[in-house]
């Protein structure tokens, strides 16, 4: 089919529309730009040791208290959800056995609503546009092709914790390690599309004579799809369960294309959980001109990017096909950049190409202002499975693509080495600053100095060079 022009991620006219159609409430927190929302229920966490760890003894600190219980929970990580007046939380609060109690916020996915401006047809895709441009242009741009000379990523897993992947489509084939929902079902659908667009950027079937190619050439997706709210939004505790799954199901590299709103006590812990098994977690930036890009980015650089060595995983804001900043976060939390853009405005193609659910996705053909809807569907030779999408999410998974190259490369490399050779072989020179971060990610120079980096020697996959 086609395609329009549109946009993906969560973006300059976010927070009006946010306001329209479902308010914005603030439990103590400073408000968001973008639309994420207290839930009204409470993360609990517990101190190391506690009794509470038991089924039956949290249950009595629930009773002491007076809270009650609202939902799940995360068991395996010792954190409950709970409901309470303000009473109530501040007996919890003074508990002993409890080490924190949080507002858990709904947090939106990346994206940059549609502009009507964006619906034209298809011919303007090449106002702007160099002669020669290819359809999928940012990968040659980062470095990729040096990148795949040395490492085709076999073996690595990506955990793709966003609204689920389409595993039917072709360049999904054989993808798939394993798949787990998180307060919904069929992890291999897609009623969305944006975690099917976002999987196939880090992972997608390269070199096989079909659509697109994936920034992690071999690597396999560990698939967590989670339940979205009435507006779209997914909650904490979804989000701690499913980052804590895709540890455990053996991501060496996650994906977190969502964000926005306060951090708090119980996300960082599962941070920590993830850091702790040397898993890098890379998180969109906002689509909005933000300084305070909302959690989990804030969790993970938090105001300490310009200090190479700091930081628990990797924010990304987009860049443009002119590599400027998009229109996106930016300063003290932003760790580097990638392409999630051809032009925050009106020329070129409207956003990167990437892989597209099958059929039904929600946003497809839907009033722009009211669900995020699209007609960014293309096809690629006879196959329509692809889509443009636009926003710091597309750009996060190019470089959870590469964190995965890295760790593929040289398993030796500990949590703090992967982050650094990513900021450090990165396009800025070797300085941060406030609109890039560390800047571009270079793929080929981040691979090469992986290799050389001896704390084992590590053997090369490389990728057969054509004649």
């Amino acid at each position: 089919m086609a395609s329009t022009q549109t946009s993906d991620g969560h973006g300059r006219r976010a927070a009006l529309i946010a306001v329209v159609l479902v308010g914005l409430l603030s439990l103590g927190a400073a408000p968001s730009a973008e639309a994420a929302k207290p839930t009204g229920r409470y993360l609990v966490t517990f101190e190391k040791g506690a009794t509470a760890r038991s089924s039956a003894a949290l249950s009595a600190v629930i009773a002491r208290t007076g809270v009650r219980r609202a939902g799940r929970g995360v068991p395996a990580l010792s954190i409950a959800t709970v409901r309470g007046g303000p009473g109530a939380l501040a007996r919890l609060r003074r508990d002993r056995s409890v080490r924190s109690v949080s507002v858990e916020w709904e947090r939106d996915l990346r994206r940059v609503p549609n502009d009507p401006a964006l619906s034209t047809p298809e011919t303007r895709d090449t106002d702007g546009v160099p002669p020669g441009t290819p359809i999928q242009w940012a990968l040659a741009r980062e470095g990729f092709p040096s990148a795949w000379d040395v490492t085709t990523g076999q073996g690595a897993i990506v955990g793709a914790v966003d609204s689920g992947v389409d595993g039917s489509i072709a360049d999904m084939s054989g993808k798939i390690a394993s798949a787990d929902a998180v307060g919904t079902s069929a992890p291999t659908s897609d009623s969305d599309g944006h975690g099917t667009h976002t999987a196939g950027l880090a992972c997608a079937g390269t070199d096989n004579g079909a659509g697109i190619a994936g920034a992690g050439w071999g690597c396999r997706l560990a698939v967590v799809k989670l339940g979205q709210g009435s507006s779209g939004g997914i909650s904490d505790q979804d989000i701690i369960e499913g980052i804590r799954i895709a540890v455990d199901r053996g991501a060496q590299a996650i994906n977190l294309s969502f964000g926005g709103g306060a951090p708090n006590s119980a996300l960082g812990q599962v941070i920590d959980y993830a850091a702790g098994k040397g898993v890098v977690l890379v998180a969109a930036a906002s689509n909005n001109p933000d300084v305070d890009q909302g959690a989990p980015a804030s969790l993970l650089q938090p105001g300490n990017a310009p200090d190479l060595s700091a930081g628990r995983g990797l924010v990304v804001t987009a860049a443009d096909f002119s590599d400027r900043r998009a229109g996106t976060g930016l300063g003290s939390q932003i760790s580097v950049a990638a392409y999630g853009f051809f032009d925050d405005g009106p020329l070129g193609p409207p956003g990167l190409i990437s892989t597209f659910p099958a059929s039904g996705a929600s946003r497809e053909g839907a009033p722009p202002l009211f669900a995020g809807g699209c007609a960014c569907r293309r096809a690629i030779g006879s196959d329509d499975d692809y889509g443009y999408l636009a926003g710091t999410s597309m750009a996060t998974p190019q470089v959870t693509g590469l964190a995965a190259l890295v760790s593929a490369l040289n398993p030796s490399l500990s949590l703090r080495d992967k982050l650094t050779l990513i900021k450090q072989r990165s396009r800025g020179g070797g300085t941060w600053g406030p609109e890039l971060g560390w800047g571009i990610i270079d793929a080929g120079r981040t691979v090469d100095a992986a290799r050389r980096l001896d704390r084992v020697v590590p053997a090369s996959r490389a990728r057969a060079k054509r004649g």
